[in-house]
């Protein structure tokens, strides 16, 4: 896990805003942060979390998305949806499950994690301390680097 974690461990407060999240989580070009409580990893936010929490059964995921991130205050609805987005934190949207795995795990071992628990992403420990983020995409770069290597090796042969 060591090596395919994302090091910069970017936290968020539960009692953050929502849109805060939002412009936190497009400011620094990530899809979620683990929140944490003191020194404690409490959970999970990401943009899904966030968009399954603006979402009503007259507005489809895609559409809320727009809305997030190219508000138009001219909208049918805009004041509605700004109203749950301002009135909103950290703490009533994150996932509270925190799945980790050892800064020594291997690829295959998080894989298999993520893929029982259905998630995608874990916080990677090093002796009980969060030390990074690993998630599906950095997993995919191993893949496609693995592959790259097999292709490169064939090439030579």
């Amino acid at each position: 896990a060591k090596e395919l974690m994302t090091m910069r461990l970017m936290t968020v407060s539960p009692s953050m805003g929502l849109r805060d999240l939002v412009d936190f989580l497009r400011d620094n070009g990530i899809h979620a942060a683990p929140v944490k409580e003191g020194e404690r990893i409490v959970g999970l936010a990401s943009l899904t979390d966030v968009m399954g929490y603006l979402a009503d059964e007259e507005t489809d995921v895609e559409h809320n998305f727009s809305r997030v991130f190219l508000p138009d205050p001219d909208a049918e609805g805009y004041d509605e949806f700004a109203s749950r987005l301002d009135g909103a934190t950290v703490n009533d949207v994150m996932t509270p499950a925190v799945f980790t795995c050892d800064v020594e795990s291997t690829a295959g071992e998080v894989a298999e994690l993520m893929s029982s628990k259905q998630i995608h992403r874990v916080v990677v420990t090093d002796q009980g301390s969060a030390v990074g983020l690993l998630s599906v995409t950095d997993l995919l770069k191993a893949v496609i680097q693995y592959e790259n290597t097999l292709s490169a090796r064939a090439s030579e042969a």
